[in-house]
């Protein structure tokens, strides 16, 4: 018979051993869920910095072509005035251009030409303008008209020299020809305002040539610039604010170089996250400048319970470690207590597992955002290169032809511009059903961006199809369109692209034959089709751009 003391001398050794071991096992189990948690928090940066940065990648889009048409506009008149530069921006608010101030026209004037210069455009119907020259610079840059976005008046006959960015912005837009981003800074009309009041600004400056007998506005007559204040806080909050949310806190900065200077960001209620992991940073390039588009989480991106849920795991895990090593004594009772920590443990199980499946939800959801357009539900431009990647491979197995189509919205910018914004997203969802009628339930319809689509079409026994499906698309988006209420009809040019068999497979030549026919077609008068055939890269143009038949 054992005595009794090596018999107690077990029992503590074995209850020793179960508490440790319930111990680490609790401890790893609480590492694992902390994983999952922060893999499924940065899927959700991810996601939500992507959103962000298309954001500010659109709406400078807008206001860039916004000031190339006005550049465009004023350049064709044979005498600008005061009454020309009403009518072009009568239509320019703040629900058009977010975080606007205002939008003007500058010209420049040597040193001593004031008066000549007030009195040349007085005559042109600034006929209150009053020059005021500041410094002692060589260049000066008047403001002569100017349209308000804002409730603060624009300072008309203010020398924009008095400030380093500006000037800068505009020599370089000129010296250039093309659209240019200031540094940022304190606009000048704003510098009475209470310190509260100022926000880090910035202006969008656009070359104005009149064409005077030669190709290239930047070679013709220089008339002066189209300018667009911005102010940063305003800019963030009536753009960004809606995507940052409570979720994250966005900053915008301008970059030079690797130093950057912050200019605004949103306002966030809840407390951001010390987590670098989760930080996330973009750019965007905007008028020759790039802008750092900083994103922070905030303690809401993932809700109470989900943040709790490591240390529920841990508590539980521990609970019943030491709940069991301390009824080891005890049959009767270990028994007894076994049974509950085991449903406890049960529970917990079940829990991490409903855990895990709403991580996987969440995971193929934001999988299914990154490789499809918000706005038409179509695959967007990187599944649409993942499923032609395939399609080429699948190819050489099948010896059957496929076919890229590439289909451009014709008379879309006039719909955007003239009925506004929403009117043009109808369009583009309505011209994606359509796409999807057209299409054989085997293809794959894609939205590239814009007003751009793309179909791949795999299986083709011979050209009959690819023009079947050709002259669908064409007559389909011919049909007048019912934007609520209001009709609209437009057209479409397609570039047709056809991977024959047996021919060297190349993605990215195909996408660049249908790119050519699409620019061929619209050439061609627009509301047509036209096909290029694939068929091989030269060994010399291999590294290059493909040959096209």
């Amino acid at each position: 018979m054992m005595p009794t003391g090596r018999r107690r001398w077990i029992g503590f050794v074995l209850v020793l051993a179960l508490v440790a071991g319930g111990s680490a096992a609790s401890w790893l189990a609480m590492l694992e869920v902390s994983e999952v948690q922060q893999r499924h928090a940065g899927l959700l940066m991810d996601h939500n910095a992507d959103a962000i940065q298309r954001a500010v990648a659109n709406e400078a889009s807008r206001y860039t072509e916004t000031l190339a048409d006005l550049s465009a506009a004023a350049a064709a008149q044979s005498t600008f005035t005061s009454e020309d530069f009403e009518v072009m921006t009568s239509r320019l608010n703040r629900e058009r251009l977010p975080g606007a101030s205002a939008v003007s026209f500058v010209v420049q004037s040597q040193a001593g030409e004031a008066a000549e210069t007030q009195k040349y455009w007085r005559e042109r119907g600034a006929s209150h303008l009053r020059l005021r020259t500041a410094g002692s610079a060589d260049q000066h840059y008047y403001l002569i008209f100017s349209r308000a976005l804002d409730t603060v008046t624009p300072d008309v006959g203010r020398d924009l020299s008095a400030a380093e960015e500006p000037s800068a912005a505009l020599l370089f837009a000129r010296a250039s020809g093309s659209i240019t981003a200031s540094h940022p800074y304190v606009l000048l009309k704003d510098r009475k305002l209470p310190s509260g009041r100022q926000q880090r600004s910035f202006l969008l400056a656009a070359p104005v040539f009149r064409a005077v007998g030669v190709t290239g506005a930047s070679s013709g007559e220089f008339m002066g610039w189209m300018v667009l204040s911005m102010r940063g806080h305003d800019f963030v909050e009536e753009t960004l604010q809606a995507y940052a949310g409570e979720l994250v806190k966005v900053t915008l900065s301008d970059l030079d170089g690797t130093a950057a200077t912050a200019v605004a960001s949103t306002t966030a209620p809840a407390a951001s996250l010390r987590d670098p992991g989760l930080r996330r940073v973009r750019t965007v390039r905007v008028g020759e400048r790039d802008w750092q588009i900083y994103v922070q989480p905030t303690d809401r991106l993932l809700s109470d319970t989900d943040r709790r849920l490591p240390g529920a795991t841990l508590a539980i895990g521990l609970f019943v470690t030491f709940l069991a090593g301390g009824l080891a004594d005890s049959r009767r009772r270990a028994l007894k207590r076994v049974d509950l920590a085991t449903s406890a443990l049960r529970s917990d199980i079940e829990q991490r597992k409903a855990v895990e499946a709403r991580l996987r939800e969440s995971e193929d959801q934001l999988r299914h955002l990154a490789l499809h357009d918000t706005l038409t539900g179509l695959a967007n431009r990187a599944l649409f290169n993942e499923r032609l990647a395939h399609g080429l491979r699948a190819q050489s197995r099948t010896g059957e032809a496929l076919a890229v189509f590439f289909i451009d919205l014709d008379g879309f910018k006039a719909v955007n511009d003239g009925l506004g914004h929403s009117a043009g997203d109808l369009l583009l969802i309505e011209s994606a059903r359509r796409l999807e009628l057209c299409a054989r339930s085997s293809d794959i319809v894609a939205r590239l961006g814009g007003d751009e689509f793309a179909i791949l079409a795999e299986g083709l026994s011979g050209a009959e199809d690819t023009e079947a499906i050709a002259e669908r698309i064409v007559r389909s988006l011919r049909t007048p369109f019912d934007l609520e209420g209001q009709p609209v009809t437009v057209s479409c040019s397609v570039g047709v692209a056809v991977q024959e068999p047996g021919v060297p497979a190349h993605a990215e030549a195909l996408v660049q034959a249908a790119d050519e026919a699409m620019y061929a077609a619209k050439s061609a008068g627009k509301n047509r089709y036209e096909t290029r055939r694939y068929t091989h890269v030269p060994p010399a143009e291999r590294a290059g751009l493909p040959s096209v038949s």
